[in-house]
């Protein structure tokens, strides 16, 4: 009676404005607080009043971001695969999408942070900078790339609860991450005098905590529920549909990154001091952009939903 009811619930929604900002709202405030974060990072290097480490985690956030953006389906595949699930009324199915794309994290995590040092030198090779701003690069992607598997995993578990429509989690577990970090860049980069070294053990840290959070929060809900079979997460057909999502994101996300890695190496042809404050610059500029963030969620999740339940006029409300 109560899968039957869950059923039909799943499968007749209606599509507010309400709706939207309820997904939409949160999630706006947890996407602007990567900004923040990366405005306190360039604050902390900053006041060690040295423009080759400002412009060093500069060029190592953007080969990061480069690195980590063919993995982003991560994050909004899994929101739009656990969405349909859920429009559905598939709870197990949920919970196999988490599994796989949890798989897929710890995999294509372990093998990043082994291969850390072929993409600092990749970076440097590429940015062309100054001596100091390469070394600089080179010590902050080492030291955040040890984070690759949490990262690839916090994508995973946000891209759970962001399916499920649960923007006060997803608002929850940014702040929790994004917070530690903050808090962890002033400890160890100003008062310890760790410097971009301290900028990305904190972030390690952060990372590495907030997938305890999250973790403890989706193995508490899934312990009150049948679980799915290992040959059902293990499904090789799964995988592909769920690799295949990755194709047009990565498409799109790399011809985005293209023009910020363009702006960014030219900076460094000016000279360190244009690099620095370009990487000043340009924090405050991605804050337009993850504040729309926000309705993206919403749009993936609502869609989701209504694509799962096949119902067309949710679909086209959203």
């Amino acid at each position: 009676m109560d899968k039957g009811a869950t059923h039909i619930n799943a499968r007749t929604f209606i599509v507010t404005n309400r709706s939207v900002l309820t997904i939409a709202v949160p999630m706006t405030l947890a996407y602007l607080t990567t900004p923040l974060l990366g405005i306190v990072d360039t604050a902390v290097v900053g006041r060690l009043g040295d423009a080759a480490l400002l412009g060093g985690l500069a060029a190592g956030a953007l080969v990061f971001d480069v690195v980590f953006t063919t993995f982003n389906f991560l994050r909004s595949g899994t929101t739009g695969l656990v969405a349909q699930a859920f429009g559905r009324g598939d709870p197990l199915e949920e919970q196999a999408v988490l599994w796989r794309a949890v798989l897929i994290a710890v995999v294509a995590g372990v093998v990043l942070a082994a291969l850390a040092p072929l993409f600092a030198v990749a970076g440097q090779w590429f940015m062309g900078a100054e001596p100091r701003v390469s070394e600089a690069m080179s010590v902050y992607i080492r030291i955040r790339l040890i984070a690759a598997p949490f990262s690839l995993i916090n994508y995973a578990i946000l891209g759970y609860v962001l399916g499920r429509g649960e923007g006060g989690i997803g608002l929850m577990l940014q702040a929790v991450l994004n917070g530690i970090n903050i808090l962890l860049c002033f400890l160890l980069g100003l008062e310890l005098g760790w410097g971009v070294a301290g900028v990305a053990w904190a972030t390690v840290t952060g990372e590495f905590l907030a997938m305890l959070l999250g973790l403890a929060i989706v193995l508490r809900r899934f312990r009150k529920l049948e679980r799915p079979s290992r040959r059902r997460i293990l499904d090789l057909p799964a995988y592909r549909r769920m690799l295949s999502l990755n194709r047009d994101i990565m498409i799109r996300s790399f011809s985005l990154l293209a023009a910020f890695a363009l702006f960014t190496r030219q900076g460094a042809q000016f000279g360190t001091v244009t690099l620095a404050a370009n990487a000043v610059l340009m924090n405050f500029f991605l804050v337009a952009g993850y504040f729309l963030d926000g309705f993206a969620t919403a749009a993936e999740q609502l869609a989701g939903r209504a694509i799962g339940a096949h119902a067309a006029t949710p679909f086209r409300q959203v």
